[in-house]
């Protein structure tokens, strides 16, 4: 394949479409610009045909798309907008009349939320999502703030107020307990306007739903050097996803998200905590998604899985020993040593405790 190099911002100037259609002709793109589109497309094609079996039309396919990105990433990190007259007003009004406590705490764990950020803040009781595994409805439950997981997944607003409120000596995750569901968007916007304008940085963590993500990225680009989008893609077979989290979004609008949160010129990370498969969907989960993120990958094991395998639902308990078996210390150390020296890639506590157990 032949090469030309273009000077600075002959390439740029192309549409998506003639710039990938150039980088199948050889061309690069000059370094100084800050895209090479060549390295990037030959890169991703040799690693989706290596690391995870693309036949080389599939791996050209997908190396296109990536390029693709690249360049609407590059294009929307030239424009800052501000957020618009209209979101300012919602913000005032709401601020306006908002009322009750600061829902901003200290967070007391060095590990879970504790390994990313040092306050959190949540706006909401229950979630629509239904994830059988979740610790805040465990929690609700066993100290009766709701009934059981049916009640926990009817989400009420808390009154709380984020006005005025200063800036933290170290990261907010917002939300920890609940999500960001189109029925907590508007609300969450406004308070999230309310910890950036302060000067704090956010880690936004979600099983994300497109309107929410779409509705932040569009209004929040001013502050995107405050922002980390870390979304929860636990593994990638759709149906043991709808399994565990029953009401979250499915595996098609996460990855749909990640790619749209990158391409507006965001960071972005991804939680693979709980993972829910074993060690050879995760690699490939990391391989599929490691140029979408700008950031860390994290992987952690499902917290408290033993105790599903008592579970009275058949379905529930036969889940979850195919799960624990898929995550055994063997499997463990195979996706450890798998991923060792890649790029971005972070272990929670459950997975450093297996290492540490290994190495002693």
């Amino acid at each position: 394949m032949g090469s030309k190099v273009w000077k600075r911002g002959e390439a740029i100037c192309l549409s998506s479409l003639q710039a990938t259609s150039k980088v199948t002709g050889g061309i690069v793109v000059d370094r100084h610009v800050g895209i090479d589109l060549l390295a990037t497309y030959e890169t991703r094609s040799k690693t989706l045909r290596d690391k995870l079996g693309f036949s080389p039309e599939e791996a050209g396919v997908e190396a296109l798309e990536l390029v693709t990105s690249c360049l609407k990433r590059h294009e929307s990190t030239k424009t800052v907008p501000a957020p618009t007259v209209e979101f300012l007003a919602e913000v005032d009004e709401f601020n306006r009349t908002a009322g009750g406590k600061n829902p901003i705490l200290k967070e007391q764990s060095s590990t879970g939320v504790g390994e990313w950020a040092g306050y959190t803040c949540n706006i909401g009781k229950g979630c629509s999502h239904g994830c059988l595994y979740c610790y805040a409805e465990k929690m609700a439950t066993r100290f009766k703030r709701v009934e059981g997981a049916e009640e926990w997944q009817e989400e009420i607003f808390r009154e709380v107020s984020t006005a005025g409120c200063k800036k933290y000596p170290s990261t907010v995750m917002f939300p920890t307990t609940h999500d960001i569901s189109p029925a907590y968007l508007p609300a969450y916007r406004v308070h999230l306007y309310n910890l950036l304008n302060a000067g704090n940085q956010v880690l936004i963590v979600t099983k994300p739903h497109f309107e929410s993500v779409q509705a932040i990225c569009a209004e929040f680009a001013s502050f995107r050097d405050q922002m980390i989008f870390r979304f929860t893609i636990g593994g990638l077979n759709g149906e043991v996803m709808r399994h565990w989290e029953p009401g979250a979004p499915p595996i098609e609008e996460r990855l749909l998200c990640l790619k749209h949160a990158f391409e507006q010129g965001y960071t972005t990370s991804v939680s693979a905590e709980p993972m829910l498969g074993g060690q050879k969907e995760a690699i490939k989960l990391y391989y599929l998604l490691e140029p979408f993120t700008t950031k860390e990958i994290w992987f952690g094991k499902m917290n408290n899985i033993g105790g599903f395998r008592k579970s009275a639902d058949p379905e529930v308990a036969g889940q979850a020993k195919e799960l624990m078996g898929l995550q055994s210390d063997d499997e463990i150390m195979e996706l450890v040593e798998a991923l060792r020296g890649r790029p971005k890639v972070q272990w929670k506590d459950s997975i450093k405790e297996v290492i540490a157990k290994r190495n002693r």
